[in-house]
Order: C-alpha cells, then structure tokens, then sequence
C-alpha cells in the first residue's frame, strides 16, 4: 500500500523501492477489478441491443437483415449480466496479456544492451505504472450511475477520455483515429510514468527511453494507420 500511494505522490521512491523489491499482484489485482466494475455497471444500465447496433454501424458496416437478426438473437439469448461478463473476462485476458508483452519486450531489450533487469522486473514495472488507470475506471463508474447511460457511447463512458473532453464523434472516423479517440488522460500518466521509470532504473535518457517505451504502442498504431489507410 505504501508503494501504492507513492507511486502517484512519489514516484521516484516507490520506483526504485520496486528495482530491488519487484511486486505486481495488488496494482494488477486493483486494474482488472476497476476495469470490470466498469463493464459491468455499463451492460446493467446501458441498452444492449442499441449497443451492439450501434457498434456495428461506427465500424462502418451497412447492416443487412441477416445482420439485425444476429444481433437481435445474440441479445435475446444472451442477459446484459453474462455478455457483461464475458466482456469482462476478455478485457482481464487482453490487458494481462498486453502487459506480460511490453514486460516480455523491455526484458528482450535489456538483453541486448546487458543491464541486468529480467522479466519479472519489467512486469511489475509495467503493472505499477498502470496503476492510474484506476482513477480513470472511477471516474467512468461515477460518469454511468450519475447520468443516464441508457445510450451512453462506449467511448463516453470514461468523462477523461479525449472523445469526451474534446467532443469527438466516432462515426465517420478511420481505425486510428477511433483508437487514439479512445484514450484517456490517465492513459498518458501511466505512459509518461512507464517512461520516467525505465529512465530511472536504466539512466538513459527521456528521449531514449520515451523510444524504447514507446515502441510497441506506436508500431501497433502505425500497423492501424497502414492497414486501414486506403
């Protein structure tokens, strides 16, 4: 816990407490549980079948008839309280997923230029700096219940994300964009933190370290902009 409040008052202590002391249970513990008390507050209040309809329409797809009876008999089939969870339980796999991938990264750079942290290290580093990410489920859960979330968007859902501030509709709008549209700023604190710590162990610089981040999220949006481009 008290590496839990330093990281965000203090993060250069609780940084290098963590160089030599690695943990990752309790941030990755309070990530995934803020995460799916969000998506479960959101299928028990928002109007699923308006959802998936209008998921399908800012994907860019025309919707045939045959389109409207899947989804109707998907909704039918399926209450609000399992495909909640089911949503839940894929959002746990990806992010726990995505960040055994940059720890898995970071540890395959350190390899090359020998200094001397492993996989673990980076995990929980990783797990650590996503900790703001918490504050950004809150405010999402405070956003449904105080409003009406009926036909809230999903991209609406968290008031701190750059298609609230900025009032940005997704119709219309290319795979990138969408993405980018979709964070938040609590999403660049954690990113900015993830830098400032591999700059603090490794004693790189912030350029570098920003680079070497940085790398996999950038070569997955530049992968968005190509493919989808044209």
């Amino acid at each position: 816990m008290t590496t839990a409040v330093n990281i965000i008052a203090a993060p250069r202590e609780a940084l290098l407490a963590l160089k030599f002391e690695p943990t990752m249970l309790l941030p990755l513990f309070a990530v995934l549980v803020a995460n799916a008390a969000v998506i479960l507050t959101y299928y028990s209040h928002v109007d699923v079948p308006w959802l998936i309809e209008t998921g399908m329409q800012n994907a860019q797809q025309e919707l045939t008839e045959e389109q409207r009876e899947a989804a109707a008999n998907v909704v039918e089939n399926m209450s609000p309280t399992v495909m909640g969870s089911i949503a839940t339980a894929s959002l746990a796999v990806s992010l726990t997923l995505w960040f055994f991938l940059n720890a898995a990264y970071l540890a395959g750079v350190s390899l090359l230029t020998k200094d001397g942290f492993r996989l673990k290290r980076w995990f929980a580093m990783i797990c650590w700096c996503s900790l703001p990410l918490v504050f950004g489920s809150v405010a999402s859960i405070v956003n449904i219940l105080v409003s009406d979330a009926t036909f809230l968007r999903a991209d609406r859902m968290n008031p701190l994300s750059f298609s609230s501030l900025l009032d940005l509709e997704p119709a219309g709008a290319n795979a990138f964009r969408q993405s980018v549209q979709g964070l938040d700023v609590t999403s660049i604190w954690s990113m900015a933190l993830a830098i400032f710590a591999y700059h603090t162990w490794t004693q790189r610089g912030l350029l570098d370290s920003a680079l070497i981040v940085l790398a996999p999220p950038i070569l997955i949006f530049g992968s968005i902009v190509y493919f989808t481009s044209g």
